[in-house]
């Protein structure tokens, strides 16, 4: 389960970088769609948190519902603030921690939720199961973490969190690597070693038996956020598909940029929402995980 550190006491407010028109970033939700009698719906939960404070928010299924995936939104386009755990807490709730170094900070946790369909019994039979892989990265080095499920089952969505709560690091992928495995990459620009994780949700069967009436895969979408400006990619699943989780990569490191968004759109559709904090262009992909039909 993703640890809470405690923000030391007596941190020092910082400034945030360059200052950045203040968007709506909040994802529409649309209704339902349905896969083998299976369907989603998303669950937000929405907390603040003070300056030179942590914060947390979880937004959790309901009775009868597994996890799947889940993501967060941030209502700032500064370097005040890191997102240290974008986690499942449990088989039921999404977890989002922010470190704030600035002013009051606004932020939402999304958890995407799966159940059965109307007069269905699709998710009879399934379980979820959350998958750790934890990794300790030197001071001023890169790592990755990779969390893999079992033989048999399907990723569903992922996460991390990171025990460190300064502001010398960035996550710079938290997304599916293949069918099986979730991949977060940090860069430790602190002077210690960092501990982080990588968690993958995977979908199984109560008796333990491969999944073979589903099947999973990734989509893709690639974007260019130029210098001092905020870009959005949208990840879409196709038709008589669900999306059940989703993630980003951006091809820079580095603490002059944030990852404003990862969350769900649409039932169909994983937005990822980059803010450019310096005069560089960066590289940077939404990743949905869908669910449909084997």
């Amino acid at each position: 389960m993703p640890k809470s550190p405690v923000l030391v006491a007596g941190a020092a407010a910082l400034s945030g970088g360059i200052a950045i028109a203040m968007l709506g970033i909040s994802p529409a939700l649309a209704g339902p769609v349905s896969v083998q009698g299976i369907t989603t719906h998303v669950v937000t939960a929405t907390a603040t948190a003070a300056a030179s404070s942590t914060g947390e928010a979880k937004a959790t299924c309901g009775s009868g519902e597994l996890l799947v995936g889940g993501g967060y939104v941030v209502n700032s386009t500064a370097t005040t603030w890191r997102i240290y755990v974008d986690a499942p807490l449990n088989g039921k709730t999404w977890l989002v921690e922010p470190v704030n170094f600035g002013t009051k900070l606004s932020f939402s946790a999304y958890a995407i939720c799966a159940k059965s369909a109307p007069g269905k019994k699709g998710l009879s039979g399934y379980t979820t199961k959350v998958v750790q892989a934890a990794v300790n990265v030197p001071a001023h080095q890169t790592g990755q973490a990779l969390a893999a499920c079992p033989a048999g089952d399907l990723l569903t969505g992922g996460g991390y969190d990171v025990y460190n709560v300064g502001r010398d690091w960035s996550v710079y992928s938290s997304a599916p690597l293949n069918n099986t495995t979730w991949n977060v990459q940090i860069d430790n620009e602190s002077p210690a070693t960092t501990t982080f994780d990588s968690f993958a949700v995977c979908l199984a069967k109560k008796n333990g038996k491969p999944v073979k009436a589903l099947a999973n895969s990734t989509v893709s979408a690639a974007a260019t956020v130029p210098g001092n400006s905020v870009k959005v990619a949208d990840a879409a699943c196709g038709p008589k598909k669900l999306m059940t989780g989703g993630g980003f990569e951006i091809a820079s490191i580095g603490q002059n940029w944030s990852i404003q968004a990862t969350a769900p759109a649409s039932p169909a559709k994983w937005r990822v929402r980059v803010a450019d904090l310096d005069s560089f262009s960066r590289n940077f992909d939404s990743f949905a995980v869908c669910l449909a039909k084997a």
